[in-house]
C-alpha cells in the first residue's frame, strides 16, 4: 500500500525545493537536473562505467540509481539503459535526497517514507502544478510530453493537479506560492 504524506511533510518538502531554486539563483522552467548537480558540486555517472558483473549487481540492487557520500563529496549513479525522462527523474530523486538531508547521519526517516518524499520532490520540480495551470496542460499526455517525464509521473502529477484545483484555496495557494515567483522564465522550445 501506498504511503501518503501528511500535507505539512508536502509543504516541507516543496519549500526545499524552493530554497535550492532560490539558493542556485535558477529563473528557468524547466530546470535542468545536470546543471543542478553540477551546481552543487554533485558527480553525475552512469553504471555502464562499471563493468561486468558490478553493473548487473547494482543495476539488479538499485535500479534507477542510488547515491553515495565519500571523501566529502556526493555521487549520483543512475541507470543509463533507462530513458531520458526515467533518468532525469531519477537524478532529481536522488537530488531530493541530499537536499532534504536523508543521506545524513543519524537520519531517522524511515526508508519508504524517504522515497515518497524524494519522489514528491522530483516531480514538483519537474512539473509544478503552477506551470501545469500556466500552460493549459490538460491531460497526463500534455504534461509528459511538455516537462518531458514519464507518463506514470505524469499521471500522478495530473490527479494531485485535478485534486488541488477543486479548492479555491489550495489553487490560490498554488498560483501565488514561492516556485511560481521564483521561475520567471518558461521555455518554450522544450525541455532541458
Amino acid at each position: 500500500m501506498k504511503k501518503i504524506l501528511k500535507s505539512c511533510d508536502y509543504d516541507r518538502i516543496e519549500e526545499e525545493a524552493n530554497n535550492l531554486i532560490e539558493d542556485l539563483g535558477i529563473k528557468q522552467f524547466p530546470m535542468n537536473c545536470f546543471t543542478v548537480a553540477l551546481l552543487l558540486a554533485v558527480e553525475i555517472h552512469g553504471c555502464s562505467e562499471f563493468a561486468g558483473n558490478d553493473r548487473e549487481f547494482i543495476v539488479s540492487r538499485f535500479q534507477d540509481g542510488f547515491t553515495i557520500f565519500k571523501a566529502g563529496k556526493y555521487t549520483i549513479y543512475y541507470n543509463d539503459s533507462l530513458d531520458r525522462n526515467r533518468i532525469k527523474f531519477t537524478i532529481w530523486h536522488e537530488i531530493a535526497h541530499i537536499q532534504l538531508g536523508h543521506l545524513e547521519a543519524g537520519c531517522m526517516i524511515p526508508y519508504g517514507q524517504m522515497e515518497e518524499e524524494a519522489n514528491h520532490f522530483a516531480a514538483y520540480v519537474m512539473a509544478p502544478l503552477v506551470f501545469v495551470h500556466r500552460l493549459q496542460l490538460n491531460s497526463p499526455q500534455e504534461i509528459s510530453d511538455t516537462c518531458e517525464i514519464g507518463f506514470e509521473c505524469a499521471s500522478n502529477v495530473y490527479v494531485h493537479y485535478i485534486r488541488a484545483f477543486r479548492s479555491t484555496r489550495i489553487r490560490n495557494t498554488i498560483l501565488n506560492g514561492r516556485i511560481a515567483r521564483l521561475l520567471t522564465c518558461v521555455r518554450k522550445d522544450g525541455v532541458a
